[in-house]
């Protein structure tokens, strides 16, 4: 694994974190009315459509990376979109 690999992977790593802060709060304020879930879909929408790009390059360090986001943020926007129901 070369260096530019490593860096790519600890950028993912950053982004995951961001996402795993962002959840925690919306699960502990059991609250998302503060969040554009139009936003978050658009955000989603984009990550899915990157992660099908980072498959067809059959680059295994930004597929596994975009993967893992696509994963946390799935989390996070299903938490936003239940807690925005559930006050509604």
């Amino acid at each position: 694994m070369n260096l530019l690999n490593i860096l790519t992977m600890l950028s993912f790593v950053a982004l995951n974190v961001d996402i795993i802060f962002q959840t925690k709060r919306i699960y502990h304020t059991k609250s998302s009315h503060d969040i554009s879930l139009l936003g978050l879909g658009i955000r989603y929408g984009a990550i899915m459509i990157i992660l099908i790009k980072y498959i067809s390059l059959d680059d295994t360090t930004l597929f596994v990376g975009q993967a893992c986001i696509a994963i946390t943020f799935t989390v996070y926007f299903f938490l936003a979109v239940s807690y925005f129901r559930h006050k509604r």
